[in-house]
């Protein structure tokens, strides 16, 4: 699975923002992705995030150990890395104020989440979510970003991953409900746009049916049904992503593909979501069938679908990913007219247009 590795941590890599020269050079050194010590994966990336720490880069050195410790937490050494990711972003924050930690509560299991309150106490929420191999501190920076927007924002790791020991699976939705009761204090909780990246959009859509103040779901390749069904789309997917999957889930391999046909949305709960649902699609994705989607859009017209030719996650169209994402937070944060400058300039400058669908849906 190194090959995999190596192609997956790309897309990590770009949106962290983490420079191509140092992602490469780390790479050359990695000669197995299993065990410890030099030549190993979890050696490498924890040397390049020891660096950063030393000279002063905690942020930075986030970024690396959250790297260190993909695509899972499944060794001594890959669980510290994972610490020590959470520990570095809570460094940064302490220095520059971006943001503080909180913790939600879902089935017993202690949550914890990143938090920055917006421009006003009755500002609407957002909040973010990765995949099954990102942990939240990933996504820090958006700390400080958001609340210019106009929102508040939260920021929690998708079930089975870092902090959240929660397993993955349909009722793990709950960490939403859970993560706005634990701020409905300082936000309006009620207009909650939640931003959840690959499965993490999944769950979203999930408990957005059983939490109505999940008013907009904005997600970059989510699974709906066909990835979980589909005998081909399953045993397409790619090892990395099957292992990562397993322990997310807390199933063992002989039995993910029963678990994941169970989470599937099902063709009543498609059509019956009515919220706004902004869905950045990849046109060779390995892991999301494009039926996927294109099923979903089909009658939908709240169902907006921007489709790039392009592996999972477009990670050769963050540009255009970016601009989508900020024209929708500054939506929600009643940054009307932004947003619509924001969307000409996708529309005239990089060509980012929505893919027709019917107009039969009306979003609440």
């Amino acid at each position: 699975m190194l090959t995999e590795a190596k192609q997956f941590v790309g897309l990590h890599a770009r949106f962290m923002g983490l420079k191509t020269a140092e992602v490469d050079a780390v790479l050359r050194t990695v000669e197995h992705l299993d065990g410890e010590g030099p030549g190993s994966w979890v050696g490498a990336w924890s040397k390049a995030a020891e660096q950063h720490a030393h000279a002063g880069r905690p942020r930075t050195a986030s970024n690396l150990y959250n790297l260190a410790r993909f695509p899972r937490a499944d060794s001594p050494a890959r669980r510290e890395a994972g610490e020590l990711a959470a520990l570095s972003l809570h460094t940064w924050l302490l220095r520059t104020g971006a943001g503080e930690r909180r913790t939600a509560t879902v089935d017993g299991h202690d949550v914890p989440f990143l938090y920055s309150a917006g421009p006003r106490p009755d500002a609407p929420l957002v909040i973010m979510m990765g995949g099954i191999v990102s942990l939240k501190e990933q996504w820090g920076g958006f700390l400080q970003a958001v609340p210019r927007t106009g929102s508040a924002v939260a920021i929690v790791d998708f079930p089975g991953v870092g902090e959240n020991g929660v397993p993955y699976s349909r009722s793990a939705g709950k960490v939403f409900t859970a993560v706005m009761d634990a701020v409905a204090d300082s936000c309006d909780a009620h207009r909650t746009l939640a931003v959840a990246l690959s499965f993490g959009g999944h769950l979203a859509l999930v408990q957005s049916h059983a939490d109505p103040r999940i008013t907009g779901v904005v997600t970059v390749g989510a699974p709906l049904a066909t990835s979980f069904t589909d005998p081909a789309a399953l045993a397409a997917m790619p090892r990395i992503t099957r292992a990562a999957l397993s322990h997310t889930s807390g199933v063992e391999p002989g039995a993910l593909d029963q678990h994941l046909r169970e989470l599937a949305l099902t063709p009543q709960e498609i059509a019956r979501l009515d919220i706004p649902v902004t869905y950045v699609a990849s046109l060779r994705d390995e892991i999301i069938p494009q039926h996927d989607w294109r099923e979903a859009a089909r009658g939908h017209d709240g169902f907006r679908v921007y489709a790039f030719d392009d592996v999972h996650g477009s990670p050769h169209h963050l540009r255009e990913t970016r601009v989508i994402i900020l024209g929708e937070l500054l939506r929600h944060g009643g940054r009307t007219r932004p947003a619509r400058i924001v969307e000409q300039l996708g529309r005239r400058v990089l060509g980012i247009s929505r893919i027709p669908t019917a107009r039969s849906h009306h979003p609440r």
